[in-house]
């Protein structure tokens, strides 16, 4: 049974449906894209059912932003600033690879075991983008989270560049997550706007 419409919130996007994670996956593939921004707005993220988006923190984690689908964590997203060495100029490539270098030896830290990444073209400001994407599970305190992931990487400045991911957790719900994470590569990442020159930055609070 789908969601009444007036229990749909930004903590329950599923609302009072019989599945909600299942109704709040529909929701991610029907629902047109919009975006949220960072608190400085320096970038404009895309992101379906936009309005139920809430912005977060990662404890322990360096990062531009992050965005949580609803409180049981359907979805998530968080965008990361990468720096590239001096005198050399981006590529998404080079971003792509700096990146992983860094981040997948930290997954690895926290027993985060991942199926091999595949590699999808896509394009960003008429330039090539290269969007990697992966299953993979977490097992934290007894308890194990399934998710299909994808992430992109942006050229999006003289000194650096920016990474925005997507994680899709399964909850029984394997296909209908990795049609999600699908459409993020088909129709989403390439909506990603920056609004400044220079690399962004995460204002402490």
């Amino acid at each position: 049974m789908p969601p009444s419409p007036e229990s749909i919130t930004r903590e329950r996007p599923g609302g009072d449906a019989y599945e909600p994670h299942v109704a709040a996956l529909d929701r991610q593939l029907e629902q047109p894209w919009g975006w949220r921004n960072d608190k400085d707005d320096q970038v404009h993220f895309p992101l379906p059912d936009w309005e139920n988006w809430r912005r977060v923190r990662i404890r322990f984690v360096d990062h531009l932003a992050a965005f949580r689908y609803g409180d049981d964590r359907h979805v998530f997203s968080a965008a990361f600033v990468v720096r590239t060495p001096d005198g050399e100029a981006p590529t998404s490539a080079a971003c792509m690879a700096e990146f992983e270098r860094q981040a997948l030896d930290r997954a690895s830290s926290y027993r985060v075991r991942y199926t091999p990444v595949s590699e999808h073209a896509s394009s960003w400001r008429r330039e090539p983008l290269v969007v990697h994407a992966t299953d993979g599970e977490l097992s934290f305190f007894f308890t194990r989270y399934d998710f299909s992931a994808a992430w992109a990487a942006y050229p999006a400045y003289e000194d650096g560049c920016l990474v925005y991911a997507v994680v899709v957790q399964w909850e029984g719900q394997r296909e209908l997550a990795r049609r999600v994470r699908d459409r993020w590569i088909e129709e989403g990442f390439s909506g990603l706007t920056t609004l400044t020159k220079t690399r962004p930055f995460r204002r402490e609070e």
